[in-house]
């Protein structure tokens, strides 16, 4: 059974929380709040629509022509282009959150990941051209944020506690120096009563070269939790994400969570976890060469990419074209309800 999960379990885990106490074992990060009322709105609203000064991303169309089509059946996606054309109706106003966005893109170094509170938004890789969060520019934030179910969850608050549990906080964007990170190096941690019980790979793939480096592994991720963590993280149970680098086995923490079912256990069960004795600790857990890793990436990587209701506009579309007709139904919409 889990431990009881409380309003300030969850606001500990938020990135603002614990960034200034472990900002010399974590990356670079720009926190940006408050955000004006009419930022959130704009990421809660349907569709994907740019500020009047900001140019869409150009990516590159991979769907291939096909030379026996007689083209008959794109008669529609023809006329939508035509559409395309034309002026398109600046509906939003998000300038201050806009200004600060590429001021903190400039200050990490041009290339930021992006968050909000407690999610980033993976699900959203497949908006991008390199399918990866490395964002340069303002579209391409604003873009992976509202294309994301995670940011949408993490918007509304609920996705540990309810509303009424959770009560009122403040919403916050967070963008951190881009790092090229290694999903091999990649640990999720989890600590019951102060006492780290468990780490687990991440990445749900075999590594030969990890066994080697197993026990290098567990004690850096100790010495981190004792030095830093265990003292700074004010609450008793939860699950904190770390990253070491191969070259020289540094150790930086990613992320918070809280102990709870809807967060990933990885190569854990929770039982196995939750069942643990005072002064016990399951060790460090690698993905197996005798599992068939692939099977676990349909679910990470396939499944969890693309919203269901966008499944098809997505695959047969560029990016470019599907923010356009986006664009154009909103405006078509908000033209019908103003008539």
């Amino acid at each position: 059974m889990f431990p009881p999960l409380t309003r300030q379990d969850v606001l500990n885990c938020m990135f603002s929380s614990w960034y200034e106490k472990l900002s010399r074992v974590t990356f670079k990060s720009v926190v940006i709040k408050p955000l004006e009322p009419s930022f959130i709105e704009y990421l809660a609203s349907d569709g994907i629509v740019l500020p009047e000064d900001e140019e869409a991303p150009k990516y590159r169309n991979n769907i291939k022509d096909d030379s026996s089509d007689d083209g008959s059946g794109w008669s529609d996606d023809e006329e939508d282009l035509e559409d395309q054309s034309k002026p398109l109706k600046t509906i939003v106003n998000i300038d201050a959150t806009s200004m600060a966005i590429r001021e903190a893109i400039d200050k990490l170094g041009g290339k930021v990941f992006p968050r909000m509170n407690w999610s980033a938004p993976t699900d959203a890789t497949w908006m991008t051209c390199d399918n990866s969060l490395q964002c340069r520019s303002l579209s391409e934030v604003l873009i992976v944020l509202k294309g994301s179910d995670k940011i949408s969850e993490d918007i509304d608050g609920t996705q540990f506690l309810s509303k009424q549990e959770m009560g009122d906080w403040e919403h916050e964007l967070v963008l951190r120096q881009w790092c090229n990170l290694y999903p091999s190096m990649e640990f999720r941690c989890f600590v019951r009563n102060k006492t780290l019980v468990a780490v687990s790979q991440i990445e749900m793939q075999y590594y030969e070269f990890l066994e080697s480096m197993e026990d290098k592994i567990e004690s850096s991720i100790q010495r981190l939790f004792d030095r830093h963590i265990c003292s700074q993280f004010e609450s008793e149970n939860y699950c904190f994400d770390v990253y070491i680098t191969q070259e020289d086995g540094r150790t930086f923490v990613i992320d918070f969570k809280p102990m709870c079912d809807k967060v990933d256990s990885c190569l854990y069960l929770w039982q196995e976890i939750l069942a643990v004795k005072e002064d016990e600790s399951l060790g460090l857990r690698l993905f197996p060469d005798s599992l068939d890793g692939m099977r676990h990436y349909s679910n990470k990587f396939t499944r969890s990419q693309f919203p269901k209701d966008l499944d098809g506009e997505g695959l047969n579309t560029s990016i470019t074209e599907f923010i356009k007709k986006m664009t154009l139904k909103q405006a078509a919409e908000e033209d019908e309800q103003s008539e």
